[in-house]
């Protein structure tokens, strides 16, 4: 019978054929996302230990973690923790050790005067009161040839999943390294390698798992990790150049947007004169804007969306906003309406809780261009609603759409793509803002009106919630108006907090009678939303219980007081966006955050960052800090990028590098996405990284 043939490995080879792997084996490393050798290679060790300092035997001590080196002088069996179990004894001329396991066969590996490198922690033995080392990692040098991968060097520690432990993981990735017939294409320009001091890509691959110092490590990461955020933004970009159409440029033109200008109540700050500028100079291209308007709350961002749709409309087209939420869209049309109320310019409302006769007339208007301004929600992207001349969009609190519904806003256009604005009140940290929206221009407000007072905040515990309340009211008399937020409509009994309805009967009972108080929710039907909403901008209503349907958008400069209820339960950038609708005016604002006895250690983090900062972009790194990116966005929903060995949190200078170099490559040399290995990586990116692409 022949010899078996020797497989010919590749970076596609399923990890099941790699020696010692197996089918059992290859399906837990596949709950890593690990399916082929390639994705090995790319399993980055969660951290490294440096084992290159051994410790002589006599100066080890209890508790302590250690490194040893010595020779075995005695081996058999032995009691451990009262089980049976097996154990060596090395020595190293300064005194000896035992090495304890609870498994009796283990010691069957090693031969009296084999040389043993063990690291582990240290445990005192209380029946002899002796410290021993019990299942520590462990290598015998030089037995059978194989190289040292263990101790008396840095050694890489992988995220372990049950049944893989990081021996078994280093082990088969050594093996995977050391296989001759696996070629490592380089991808990288050499160029861009040499700029920045990157490593050959094979050679990143072999340092990152077995490096020679922490140096080598971290060069290895480093090159890696532009690698995959270099395909990412180049992906990224070859997708916005697939999918960019032709827009109509728009210029200035008679005075509508200088007559807006004059109209409003304040100068605008420096930081919005310069985005304005920015959102001008794209808007005159033929190629459509792609623009994200970052800005913390009371920031000015509004102004700023209708200063570029009545450019659009200065040009004979249509403009549209589209809102998450009824509520959000009816703020943004009761407040355009207003600014706009001077200007001969039609503005339209349309959302879905409107009678099927209201539906049908505006979507009327919007069809024969009588509608110039059109405020939404999804229901603007419906087939039915069909626009005359669309030239430019605004998604407000764009994260909570999915690219679907901004796609399908954008296809609105008809044979035009309207010019595109992206707004979020929530601060992104600019690393996730450029990894999240990498094809578009950022701009960021960062100044608020001339002023304007930061809003003085305060936790208070729930045993002083009547003290509170009252000195509410007596503020309120003054002629301020409060919110009450709470985080529930109806009162639950698996979770013991104070609902809407509760808090709003518990108010009514003690609220002087010359003061008026009303209840806000995302149930209430829309007509009476909105009139409850108007009622409290025109003052009638002095204090407003809600949820956090008037989380954002809303905008009532006389409101100054903000009590939130059991405001552990919100999660920091909430609590900001919430902040947020008081501190409007020149007046002083004050916002109370009432908590349970109790808190979490993360609940005290949260709340003291709130007292401590009213800077939204500080509290956004905070937050991202606690939370991590995953969970600051919601991986699911949003679409956040699985990188596998580049990191939103820390990686802040290679992001913004890798895109610039990979937006450079398309602009300047197209041809580069033509090389064969550069196109088979590509290919290799998830589509699921890239959804969230508008």
């Amino acid at each position: 019978m022949g010899s078996k043939k020797k497989l010919k490995y590749t970076l596609e080879t399923d990890v099941r054929y790699i020696k010692g792997v197996g089918p059992k084996r290859a399906a837990l490393l596949r709950k890593l996302r690990i399916n082929t050798i390639e994705d090995l290679f790319y399993l980055a060790p969660r951290r490294y230990e440096d084992r290159r300092n051994i410790i002589p035997i006599k100066d080890i001590k209890p508790e302590i973690y250690a490194t040893v080196r010595g020779f075995v002088s005695l081996k058999g069996a032995r009691k451990i923790f009262g089980k049976n179990g097996s154990a060596i004894v090395i020595e190293d001329g300064t005194g000896w050790i035992e090495i304890c396991w609870t498994i009796p066969e283990i010691v069957k590996q090693f031969s009296l005067g084999d040389e043993v490198i063990v690291t582990g922690k240290v445990t005192l033995d209380k029946l002899y009161n002796k410290p021993i080392f019990v299942h520590p990692e462990y290598a015998v040098t030089g037995k059978r040839g194989k190289k040292e991968l263990v101790a008396g060097s840095i050694v890489p520690i992988y995220p372990q999943t049950e049944g893989l432990d990081t021996r078994f993981l280093r082990r088969i990735i050594h093996e995977a390294i050391e296989e001759p017939s696996i070629h490592i294409p380089e991808t990288l320009p050499e160029a861009i390698r040499e700029k920045y001091k990157l490593y050959s890509r094979a050679t990143a691959i072999k340092k990152l798992h077995f490096p020679d110092n922490l140096d080598e490590a971290k060069r290895a990461r480093d090159t890696l990790a532009f690698e995959e955020l270099f395909y990412f933004f180049l992906t990224l970009g070859k997708q916005k150049k697939e999918i960019t159409g032709k827009s109509v440029p728009l210029f200035k033109k008679g005075t509508l947007t200088e007559d807006f200008l004059r109209t409003l109540p304040f100068d605008l700050t420096s930081s919005q004169k310069k985005v304005i500028k920015e959102i001008e100079y794209d808007m005159a291209k033929e190629e459509p804007m792609q623009r994200l308007l970052q800005g913390d709350v009371g920031s000015g961002k509004t102004v700023v969306a209708v200063y570029a749709m009545l450019l659009a409309v200065e040009n004979g087209f249509q403009a549209a906003l589209m809102a998450p939420t009824e509520t959000l869209a009816e703020q943004h049309y009761i407040v355009i309406s207003d600014v706009l109320s001077s200007l001969s310019v039609s503005v339209g409302l349309l959302v879905g809780g409107m009678k099927k006769s209201e539906k049908e007339s505006i979507a009327n208007a919007i069809c024969s261009g009588e509608m110039q301004i059109i405020i939404g929600t999804h229901a603007l992207i419906q087939e039915s609603v069909k626009f005359k001349n669309l030239a430019f969009a605004v998604v407000d609190e764009q994260h909570r759409f999915g690219v679907i519904q901004r796609s399908k806003l954008m296809a609105k256009g008809n044979n035009l793509t309207p010019h595109f604005l992206v707004m979020t009140a929530t601060p992104i940290p600019r690393t996730l803002a450029l990894t999240l929206y990498g094809d578009l221009d950022l701009s960021i407000l960062d100044e608020k009106p001339a002023g304007r007072q930061p809003v003085v905040t305060a936790v208070r515990k729930e045993s002083k919630r009547d003290i509170i309340y009252n000195w509410v009211f007596d503020q309120v008399k003054k002629g301020d108006q409060a919110y009450v937020i709470t985080p529930l409509i109806e009162k639950s009994e698996k979770i013991e907090v104070k609902a809407c309805e509760e808090v709003y009967e518990y108010l009514l009972s003690r609220t002087p009678k010359d003061l008026n108080i009303a209840m806000l929710h995302g149930r209430m039907p829309r007509e009476e939303r909105r009139s409850i909403m108007q009622s409290f901008r025109g003052g009638e209503i002095h204090i407003l219980v809600s949820t956090t349907v008037i989380e954002v958008g809303i905008d009532v400069p006389n409101a100054t007081i903000m009590v939130i209820e059991h405001a552990e339960r919100f999660g920091l950038a909430q609590l900001h966006q919430l902040r947020g609708r008081i501190g409007r005016s020149s007046k002083k604002s004050y916002c109370i955050l009432i908590t349970s006895a109790k808190l979490t250690e993360d609940a005290k983090q949260r709340l003291n960052a709130m007292v401590k900062s009213n800077d939204g972009f500080y509290l956004s790194e905070v937050d991202l800090r606690l939370r991590g990116p995953g969970e600051f966005m919601g991986t699911r929903q949003h679409g956040l990028p699985q990188f596998r060995i580049a990191d939103i949190l820390r990686d802040q200078q290679l992001i913004e590098k890798a895109r610039s170099e990979a937006f450079y490559i398309l602009e300047n040399h197209p041809e580069f996405l033509n090389i064969p290995e550069v196109s088979a990586h590509i290919k290799k990116i998830k589509k699921e990284d890239i959804i969230y692409v508008g």
